[in-house]
């Protein structure tokens, strides 16, 4: 209960933050998330879509990480080494022994 409550709360927090990321036209990202595993690392979860017509290569997502204070304590990023064909969704996940209390997706790259 623990663990899906952390993930409720961490999800909360950082919806409204994840609309000020950096999108490249035609790309766009949900459902973002994070839960704690029994080993303690996080893993950070969001569904990264391609509304282009064309595949989108070389794809990351930059997370900041923030303490209690709203201290930024960190930044992780996670990578997609194929490309994303037209309207198709990437689920990413990206894991990070950082302790934090609030993400937000900060960056996505697209080459």
């Amino acid at each position: 209960m623990k663990k899906y409550l952390a993930s409720l709360l961490l999800s909360l927090a950082s919806a409204g933050a994840s609309a000020q990321s950096s999108l490249p036209h035609g790309v766009s990202i949900q459902d973002l998330s994070a839960t704690r595993q029994a080993d303690g690392v996080w893993v950070i979860t969001s569904t990264v879509s391609n509304h282009r017509d064309t595949a989108v290569t070389g794809l990351s997502v930059t997370y900041a990480l923030y303490d209690a204070q709203g201290k930024e304590i960190g930044r992780v990023t996670g990578r997609r080494d194929t490309p994303l064909a037209p309207g198709d969704s990437w689920h990413s996940q990206t894991p990070t022994t950082t302790n934090f209390t609030r993400f937000s997706a900060k960056d996505i790259q697209v080459q």
